[in-house]
């Protein structure tokens, strides 16, 4: 792992990368790494302070106590990006308090954990099961912990709910769109996951499965261990897949299959890869609106006829489309937030 004062000093410049980022973030489960950040970033408050009062000594006496600034933070037009101040720094202790907050907020919405204080356990029992929902928008991925242990990675557009706290017989959540899952096993306690009108249940494994609201196919792919699928549909019996196996379902066709895949390409989006193998545009098209937050108009149906093969990581937009267009034979252009695709 990179060296995290490093990660940090990326991070607060936005020069970080997706992979860095990612490291970062993974920092973030080791009691050694997040003491070194801590150490970290009180170094850089204390000398944002000791900056700061040197400044105030320097003003003029009869000055009134500073009030809090108000922060316009903005976007550059066109950009994913925030834009970078200009000029001298200024209010560096509410800079340095953002930064604080900003990265203890991470800590807890990334990689949480949920208390397990015996207080807590009492008013899970007075109150029944606390039901947690969080839900990542486009362009933004999420790492969590659950109470169990579990690694759960949601993709943009994505929703998972869970309890406080697991019982002591099952482990139950909900989630629409896409996930992976790295699952603490524990044989008392199988892991049972609803999508849609499907359950998935193992017992420690990790695999993935995509199975979006604006989507009829619903897809799983096992990276280790065993899954079991179970559709709930007459005359389809549960099916059991290990590693390096995916199951696609289309419920319109009815259409199910199950098939050798190679898991690490399968799973490339968690490392900010976009990976399309003779992929159906109106695939294509619902991966770019939720990776880059724009809304894709085909222009032409018979685009819909075309499939896309290629790899993209962290590339800018205007990179993909261009390379999507020369691929298929076809032009864009940029209307505001839409790049509307024609022959």
């Amino acid at each position: 792992m990179k060296n995290p004062e490093e990660l940090f000093e990326k991070l607060m410049n936005d020069e970080i990368s997706r992979e860095e980022f990612e490291a970062l973030l993974d920092g973030l489960d080791d009691e050694v790494i997040v003491k070194r950040y801590e150490n970290y970033l009180q170094a850089r408050f204390e000398e944002e302070l000791d900056s700061y009062m040197e400044e105030a000594n320097e003003s003029p006496k009869d000055e009134t106590s500073p009030q809090v600034p108000k922060l316009d933070i903005s976007k550059e037009e066109q950009s994913g990006k925030k834009g970078k101040a200009s000029g001298s720094r200024q209010y560096p202790i509410a800079a340095s308090i953002l930064i604080l907050v900003g990265v203890v907020f991470s800590a807890l919405f990334v990689v949480s954990r949920i208390d397990k204080k015996s207080d807590n356990a009492q008013a899970n029992l007075l109150s029944g099961p606390q039901l947690i929902t969080k839900s990542t928008p486009n362009r933004r991925m999420f790492r969590m912990r659950l109470e169990d242990g579990s690694l759960v990675h949601l993709n943009a557009m994505s929703t998972i709910s869970y309890p406080q706290q697991f019982d002591s017989t099952k482990r139950e959540i909900e989630i629409s769109g896409e996930a992976y899952f790295d699952i603490e096993r524990d044989e008392s306690r199988p892991f049972n996951i609803k999508v849609k009108d499907y359950s998935v249940t193992v017992l420690g494994t990790s695999f993935n499965i995509e199975a979006y609201e604006d989507e009829e196919d619903f897809a799983v792919v096992v990276e280790s261990g065993r899954v079991k699928v179970d559709l709930h549909k007459e005359g389809l019996d549960p099916v059991i897949l290990t590693k390096d196996q995916k199951l696609t379902y289309s419920p319109g066709s009815g259409e199910l299959a199950v098939i050798p895949v190679h898991s690490e390409d399968e799973l490339s989006w968690r490392k900010g890869i976009l990976r399309f193998d003779s992929t159906p545009m109106t695939k294509v098209e619902k991966m770019l609106e939720r990776w880059y937050g724009v809304d894709l108009i085909i222009a032409d149906s018979s685009i819909y006829d075309k499939t896309l093969t290629g790899i993209h990581q962290n590339e800018n937009l205007k990179s993909v489309i261009e390379a999507l267009t020369y691929a298929t034979g076809t032009k864009y252009q940029i209307n505001d937030n839409s790049i509307i695709i024609k022959e």
